[in-house]
């Protein structure tokens, strides 16, 4: 298949064999060269890779040298360290002087967005559970992170730490040095299954469990409080206390999944966790220190399921006020005895007086008590009722709590026990709830969007579910309860108030107010007609614009992190009105799939039969988690059995799955809920006859060809080639530079999905990081010969519309919500001129970056 694939000119190589590599090597195919570095014996030898230089062009095909080296560059720190660090090193400490405190809803609890609690002081922010999406929702709303280095994770479950991930290479990329992060033991295992995938090298991050002594700085004090529930493991009962104990799950090893035939060569620790021997694989290891020689794997299983925390957090007293006007009439000026008076001291006057602080600085402020818990199920309603920590801060106790928050579902609140325990915090203290028993919007700025897009072309931008939301339609909650919304503030702490709610910076929809302000764009609407217009002269019916599937939404079409108009990676293909296919699904995914079908979300994750991986970076397969777990859900919602996908993916991905499931939490998933294919067994370099899974894969989601393309990006990272029997082809790039292995498997695609990162004048930054720009992913579809081509997986350096010249009738730009079909490609060329109508302000500020940067780059010859 190779030969067919690639001209026999182009096949020229020399190998060396090393040992370690052999397998490596075969798939190399020509573009690097192994030369002995030395005359030792064999194994002795260091080999040395370098490109292969010739004057004939050398096919563009995904090879790497060993160990990984490309994976070592990271994201440029931040130029400058952050002011408070600097001062902090220079032993500059902050007077504990507390103007400002306040809570701070982040995510409310709906089904969209994983409940979170941000916590702002004058000066140091903290986060109490960091679930998938936190991250993107603190951008939309500017919640600056740069002094948070402190989070508190109630309980270790992917609605809580799903986010911990991206949140700390934010963290990293802003230059704070230390991320302390607190609650169960197991959150350090699960920070080492991360590292298969991402990198932290700036940033060190001390995991604090539960038994250290409780944590004090400036601003509070915050004890950590254990509560358990009964071991669940166990069929008689009783409280768990151990740690390390074995999972009864399934195995998800790849063996467990995959029939022996197909499974690269797994083998078993004392413990149990799959360990995959490295030479089983065709390709490298990340380099990541957990995948270094040095590195071992824990030998136990730390998760522990029926353990949570909760946090008492007592406020540090807030200095009274100087009384300045009070000194001034008593003849004392400004000085230094104003000084030695604020910090407590007698000071003695010219005159001869000593005065005393307490006459002219008013009383110190108690500082307030807040209580964040979580109560998961009705197995902890006992545990968290009766616990004699909590309990003094009850009826009889020596202080009340100002706010108590609650992580904890509907069914559980509305418990008569756990009623009766709230109402024993007594009458003053307030109680929020973070669940899904909220009507909330987080994302303004994408249905706003999403409703300036749907004026151009509906069809193409439909509008989102965001839009039944209607604020006020739950009904009322008793007295000092109250309902989680996002950016809702309690203040506990004011320069003029204290202990009060401030609704202010709720994001509230208003749609025709956004789309009033697009049509006051000048030249918008004159171009909109004009587009309608055109569209009616020129676009004639054919068969395809009446064809129904396949249908393709994108739910993220930014790279690296999400922004806020544009999610990280991931594409949904409905393939018929049962079957559908997932293209990557970077953190946040399902988030954006329920906010774009609202209450269909269960009916359309039932229907998806097929996930494909490109590769193992966060920003293409972090949301995947929650995927599953809704899927499963939804399957139980709709009385429908648990019939397995098929899992297309790299080797990492499932090792990662696995450690995740032993160490840190049971997501509820088994080897019944999956069929794995590895993406090396259906790459165009193996025999795919072979391969009975494949042949009933493609039979199933009727499928006449499948080929997984090794492309030029990281190693073991991979591209998607489907022909349809309904005569289309699709082609997905995943993240990746021009392939020509890629071009060839996919000659003459319907539609073409390709990446396309960095505009044209960062080509050297694009070929540092192997990625395409936008010039040569539109080359890449014409050398293809693909009837349309659709960019997407741009840098959030664009955060609204990439900068390009006019691609052609052939070419599209991907939005996230975009629903296209077939028969929709003809129409996106033409919504060129009122796109560029509606972002012409991002557009002119793009050009300007532009022309300093090319200025920049040839040292100011320009103007």
């Amino acid at each position: 298949m190779l030969q067919s694939l690639l001209p026999s000119r182009h096949i020229r190589t020399s190998f060396s064999i090393c040992r370690a590599h052999t397998k490596r090597l075969v798939r190399s195919l020509c573009v690097f060269t192994v030369r002995r570095g030395g005359e030792s014996g064999e194994g002795g030898g260091k080999a040395r890779w370098e490109n292969k230089t010739s004057s004939r062009r050398h096919p563009r095909l995904a090879v790497f040298p060993p160990g990984g080296r490309h994976l070592q560059k990271q994201t440029k720190m931040a130029e400058e360290t952050l002011r408070h660090v600097k001062n902090r090193k220079k032993g500059q400490t902050y007077v504990n002087n507390i103007a400002n405190f306040y809570l701070q809803v982040i995510g409310a609890g709906s089904r969209d967005t994983c409940p979170s609690l941000f916590v702002f002081s004058d000066t140091k922010r903290y986060l109490f559970n960091c679930g998938e999406g936190t991250q993107r929702i603190m951008m939309e709303h500017k919640v600056k992170v740069s002094r948070m280095e402190d989070i508190f994770l109630t309980r270790l479950s992917w609605n809580n730490a799903g986010g911990l991930g991206g949140m700390t290479l934010t963290l990293q990329g802003i230059g704070v040095p230390e991320v302390r992060v607190y609650g169960p033991p197991n959150a350090e295992d699960f920070y080492q299954a991360l590292k298969d995938f991402t990198y932290f090298p700036k940033i060190k991050v001390d995991v604090k469990p539960y038994q250290l002594s409780p944590m004090t700085d400036d601003v509070m004090t915050v004890w950590q409080v254990p509560i358990r529930a009964p071991d669940r493991s166990s069929p008689g009962g009783g409280l768990s206390h151990r740690e390390g104990s074995r999972s009864p799950d399934h195995d998800l090893s790849p063996r467990a999944i995959s029939s022996p035939s197909q499974s690269p060569l797994v083998r078993r620790n004392s413990s149990g966790v799959s360990d995959i021997d490295s030479e089983s694989d065709d390709s490298n290891r990340s380099t990541s220190p957990r995948n270094s020689p040095k590195a071992k794997r824990r030998k136990t299983s730390q998760r522990d399921d029926s353990l949570v925390i909760s946090y008492i957090c007592k406020l540090k007293p807030r200095k009274g006020r100087f009384l300045s006007e009070k000194a001034l009439m008593d003849g004392i000026k400004p000085g230094v005895w104003v000084s030695e008076l604020k910090k407590g001291n007698q000071a003695t006057l010219p005159d001869g007086r000593i005065i005393n602080p307490e006459d002219y600085i008013e009383p110190d402020t108690p500082g307030p008590v807040f209580i964040v818990l979580e109560c998961p199920d009705e197995d902890f309603i006992v545990p968290v009722t009766t616990n004699s920590q909590i309990a003094k801060y009850q009826d009889g106790g020596e202080e009340r709590p100002a706010i108590v928050v609650h992580f904890t579902p509907v069914g559980v609140v509305n418990n008569t026990q756990y009623q009766e325990w709230i109402r024993r915090f007594g009458p003053d203290t307030e109680h929020l709830f973070l669940n899904e028993d909220t009507q909330t919007t987080s994302h303004k700025g994408t249905a706003s969007l999403q409703a300036c897009l749907h004026t151009i072309q509906p069809t193409v931008f439909p509008l989102l579910a965001d839009n039944a939301i209607k604020p006020g339609s739950l009904p009322p909650l008793a007295h000092k309860h109250v309902r989680g919304e996002c950016m809702l503030t309690y203040w506990l702490f004011h320069r003029d108030h204290s202990l009060q709610w401030d609704r202010s910076s709720i994001p509230l929809l208003d749609n025709e107010e956004a789309v009033k302000g697009a049509f006051a764009l000048p030249g918008f609407e004159d171009s909109l007609q004009e587009m309608k217009e055109t569209i009616s002269a020129t676009i004639v019916d054919d068969t395809t614009v009446s064809r129904s599937y396949p249908e393709v939404v994108f739910f993220g079409t930014g790279s690296s992190i999400p922004s806020k108009r544009r999610n990280v990676t991931g594409i949904l293909v409905h393939l018929s009105e049962t079957e559908s296919l997932l293209l990557d699904g970077g953190e946040g995914t399902f988030g954006q799939m329920y906010r774009h079908y609202g209450d269909q979300v269960d009916r359309v994750l039932a229907n998806i039969k097929c996930v494909f991986i490109s590769h193992i970076h966060a920003d293409h397969h972090l949301g995947l988690m929650r995927i599953f777990q809704e899927r499963r859900r939804a399957l139980q919602t709709l009385g429908e059995p648990q019939h397995p996908m098929y899992l297309i993916a790299p080797l990492p991905f499932m090792s990662w799955i696995n450690h995740y499931r032993l160490n840190c939490e049971n997501i509820g998933i088994d080897n019944k809920d999956f069929i794995l294919l590895l993406c090396k067994d259906l790459s165009v370099f193996s025999n795919e006859e072979r391969n009975q899974q494949l042949n009933s894969l493609k039979k199933n989601l009727g499928f006449s060809q499948l080929q997984v393309v090794p492309v030029l990006h990281v190693s073991r990272s991979y591209g998607l080639v489907v022909s349809h029997k309904d005569d289309w082809k699709l082609v997905y790039s995943g993240d990746s530079m021009p392939c020509d292995a890629l071009i060839m498997a996919g000659k003459d695609a319907t539609l073409l999905i390709h990446e396309a990162t960095f505009d044209d004048e960062l080509h050297q930054e694009a070929k540092r990081k192997r990625h395409s720009t936008i010039s040569q992913a539109v080359d890449v579809g014409r050398e293809m010969n693909a009837s349309f081509n659709l960019l997407t997986h741009f840098s959030q350096r664009y955060p609204k519309i990439p900068l390009m010249d006019n691609g052609g009738e052939k070419v599209g730009i991907a939005f996230d919500h975009m629903k296209v079909r077939l028969g929709d490609l003809k129409l996106l060329p033409h919504l060129s001129a009122p796109l560029q109508a509606l972002f012409q302000e991002e557009l002119e500020e793009m050009k300007e970056k532009q022309k300093r940067h090319k200025r920049n780059r040839l040292g100011g010859l320009i103007e």
